[in-house]
């Protein structure tokens, strides 16, 4: 069954986005790595779990950059574990 959508139709992870390329950086660091902040309109932020639009740390400033998160860093994904805790509270 072809439905017509296409990868970058569908919610994904800035960091799996079909559309701009991601640079992974290990340790979470304050500012955009290599143009991760760039994001399409199904892009989301993996640390809390919403639309770019509504991540306060997508470039940084006093947390580190949002947008620079993937999920294969054991780092990224601890502080992932710890919003949810945070949100769920």
């Amino acid at each position: 069954l072809h439905t017509g959508l296409l990868p970058e139709h569908l919610p994904h992870q800035r960091a799996l986005c079909p559309l701009h390329s991601f640079h992974a950086a290990e340790r979470p660091i304050a500012a955009p790595v290599d143009g991760n902040e760039a994001t399409c309109p199904n892009c989301y932020c993996l640390i809390c779990d919403a639309r770019v639009s509504e991540c306060r740390h997508w470039r940084g400033g006093d947390a580190p950059a949002h947008c620079n998160a993937h999920s294969n860093s054991v780092l990224w994904r601890q502080k992932r574990v710890n919003a949810k805790r945070q949100r769920t509270r």
